[in-house]
């Protein structure tokens, strides 16, 4: 470590024993981020929004009490995850090593799913978790895991992937905003492409270690939309690439975007996140797919990290996101059960409207005159025949 990055260092150190958050976002915004896992110690649970982290050890031995609790139903899923777990880093552990880590990985899943049972699992989840739990320990990730799951991930672990999508349709308008003309030639893509990094905050596609703890040095110290500006800037930095290709074959542009080259230059792109962050923020987004996400939505109740919610409240926000997933789906059953059944429904209408006139026309005495009417134009066109 060289002189400058010493006393960056000491000035990380300095803000997070005096709890200087905005000082704290600056540094780890900056080249290099955090520096080193031990600086991270400190500063993530900053960023993270608890404060006390002499009160980890503590919540940790408390939380013991979701062994108790009863099963989630994805842990099967999460067991299949945790096995596959820890395949790029960390380098050259022991078989014993990495046992000892899937287990704790595994606790860590388990207990937050069992202590918020409203949110669910989702693949990629782990990848998440294993970045918390190497950088942290096991201690301080049990309180870690909890708050970025219901304050940046809540959207990606409700009942449905419908949330989620509007996340994508986020990506898309980001990147339409800021280059029409490479929106227009991947307009074709599935714009699902976004779905692997954003999910995992890019842990389950960024290979090396050194590079998503930086990521995330830069993630937890911006609001959670941070991430979809991430993807959209890494999209636009291939633009190239990506224009070369034929606008037609919408599988081969999918499957392009999804998968991030490995060679990232990560300052470089956080600068340019953030200018691309000034230059079109998510209320001046074309297609207004900012004001059509859920008020209750991640992106828009955790904007202000500075002072986060509580995880009561995050709780609360979540129920009720699930209870307005509910109320549309079932909204949407109900129109296509109509459209199934439109021409029954139109010949039911018919013929009540014709029963309501009928009625109508006895009721006003003007049966008889609709009928001798009727029979006139009837007998003249009899003639005329």
């Amino acid at each position: 470590m060289d002189q400058q990055d010493r006393e960056k260092g000491q000035s990380i150190q300095q803000a997070c024993t005096q709890g200087d958050f905005d000082t704290l976002v600056k540094l780890a915004t900056s080249a290099g981020g955090l520096l080193t896992d031990e600086l991270r110690r400190q500063a993530w649970p900053i960023l993270l929004g608890h404060k006390s982290q002499s009160g980890a050890s503590e919540q940790q031995q408390s939380n013991q009490a979701w062994r108790k609790l009863p099963r989630h139903s994805d842990e099967d899923q999460v067991q299949l995850d945790v096995d596959r777990a820890f395949v790029y880093y960390p380098k050259d552990e022991s078989e014993q090593s990495l046992d000892k880590r899937k287990a704790e990985l595994s606790d860590l899943i388990v207990s937050t799913l069992r202590s918020h049972p409203m949110l669910s699992y989702f693949q990629s989840y782990h990848d998440v978790v294993q970045v918390l739990l190497l950088v942290l320990g096991e201690h301080h990730a049990a309180v870690a895991v909890p708050r970025i799951s219901l304050l940046r991930l809540r959207d990606y672990m409700l009942p449905t992937i419908s949330p989620a999508r509007k996340h994508f349709e986020l990506v898309s308008a980001i990147v339409k905003a800021a280059d029409p003309e490479l929106a227009d030639h991947i307009a074709e893509a599935e714009n699902s492409f976004a779905l692997s990094a954003t999910h995992s905050l890019f842990a389950h596609d960024i290979q090396n270690y050194g590079d998503i703890a930086r990521v995330y040095d830069f993630l937890l110290s911006h609001e959670p939309v941070m991430s979809l500006y991430l993807f959209a800037t890494i999209t636009i930095s291939r633009r190239m690439e990506l224009l070369e290709m034929p606008a037609d074959e919408s599988d081969i542009l999918t499957f392009m975007i999804s998968k991030l080259p490995q060679t990232l230059e990560i300052d470089e792109l956080v600068q340019n996140t953030l200018i691309l962050f000034q230059h079109h923020p998510p209320a001046r987004l074309p297609g207004f797919v900012w004001w059509r996400l859920s008020p209750y939505s991640v992106l828009k109740t955790s904007r202000n990290i500075n002072q986060p919610h509580n995880l009561k409240a995050a709780e609360v926000l979540c129920q009720k996101q699930i209870q307005q997933l509910r109320r549309e789906e079932l909204l949407q059953r109900r129109v296509k059960l109509l459209y199934m059944y439109r021409r029954p429904v139109a010949s039911l209408t018919a013929t009540l409207l014709v029963g309501a006139v009928s009625f109508w026309l006895r009721r006003t005495g003007q049966d008889r005159f609709i009928l001798s009417l009727l029979s006139s134009a009837f007998q003249y066109l009899s003639r005329k025949s």
